[in-house]
């Protein structure tokens, strides 16, 4: 069993109903309360985890032109912002 003498606190707010349904459940897993909660906690950490590799892009988008990485969407929505606000200027220079 792991060591929680170290760990860190926290204070969680549910409703009574809730808090009932995980004493019971608590109880017969044989846990405590804070046990079954670290024990739901990871369990569901561990089944939602991000994948290695990117999901396809999938549905009405799959043929778009789109880049790999975050790094150059960020840079092309930057520029592509960039450009819209010299657009914007300009007109309204023009005024």
């Amino acid at each position: 069993m792991a060591d929680y003498k170290h760990g860190q606190v926290l204070s969680v707010r549910m409703a009574s109903e809730l808090l009932e349904a995980l004493r019971e459940r608590a109880r017969a897993e044989g846990r405590t309360v804070s046990g079954e909660v670290v024990y739901l906690v990871k369990d569901q950490l561990a089944a939602r985890r991000l994948p290695a590799k990117p999901m396809p892009i999938t549905g009405w988008l799959r043929d778009a032109d789109v880049t790999d990485s975050l790094a150059e969407l960020r840079n092309a929505r930057d520029a592509a912002s960039e450009r819209l606000s010299r657009a914007i200027e300009k007109k309204a220079r023009k005024r």
